[in-house]
């Protein structure tokens, strides 16, 4: 789930496409409830975090 979700933050996907990507992964490939789990709420802390990082900051380059 880790390379998908840097993919589409290096492509510039913003919080409703990763908070969609999160919710889809945690209902389709784990099976679980995405209500409880928040995937929103974790998309706006994943693209925040990317944001502050800026380019120096992309870990999937390293």
């Amino acid at each position: 789930m880790f390379a998908p979700l840097l993919q589409r933050l290096r492509f510039g996907a913003g919080r409703t496409e990763i908070g969609e990507f999160l919710r889809h992964q945690l209902e389709d490939h784990f099976g679980l409830d995405p209500l409880g789990l928040r995937p929103d709420a974790m998309a706006v802390r994943v693209v925040d975090w990317w944001e502050s990082a800026g380019p120096a900051g992309d870990v999937a380059s390293a």
